[in-house]
């Protein structure tokens, strides 16, 4: 049984020594996000939405910081198809979602506005040319996307879910963070 000594740099960046090998672990940009309070997550309350109703939407409000999209989480209570969209340039109307952030001790805000049953956006119930997946969910469906920061947002741009069927229960919730350009 060997003993592993763990090294942290200045960079935040760890190794693990042991007797017979150096491990140097990088941390993702997701990780140093969530140590500098740059991390956040949005939870929808679980409502009843019609059809093409935007469960939750975020948009990054940060003139200097694009926002990097990290997890979707999407459930129904009811069958039916999901829309995951981008759209830049509207004025959300909705309930108001504030982003927790990841850090319990940071009291950094999000630089994000964030609305549930948001109803003003202009790829709602259309075609959605900018959507980054589309699937079906099953009854009391459940799915995440872990998109590891893949979806990056800049300023004025949201994302956002809609459900294109009724249902009676629903919610999203939107994990990411921020980043310098």
């Amino acid at each position: 049984m060997s003993e592993t000594l763990t090294i942290i740099g200045p960079s935040g960046s760890t190794a693990a020594v042991s007797s017979n090998a150096l491990n140097v672990l990088m941390k993702s940009d997701f990780q140093k996000a969530v140590e500098d309070g740059d991390a956040y997550s949005w939870s929808s309350l679980t409502y009843d939405p019609d059809a093409n109703d935007t469960i939750l939407a975020v948009e990054n409000n940060s003139a200097t910081r694009d926002l990097y999209i990290q997890e979707i989480h999407i459930q129904t209570d009811a069958a039916g198809q999901h829309v995951v969209f981008t759209a830049s340039g509207d004025t959300m109307t909705g309930t108001a979602v504030t982003g927790t952030n990841l850090n319990r001790n940071s009291s950094n805000a999000a630089p994000a506005t964030a609305k549930c049953d948001e109803t003003d956006n202009a790829e709602q119930g259309a075609t959605y040319p900018t959507r980054f997946y589309t699937g079906l969910l099953a009854n009391d469906g459940s799915i995440c996307y872990t998109v590891n920061g893949s979806i990056i947002l800049p300023n004025d741009h949201h994302i956002a879910v809609d459900l294109t069927s009724a249902a009676t229960a629903a919610n999203v919730t939107i994990i990411g963070y921020f980043k310098d350009r």
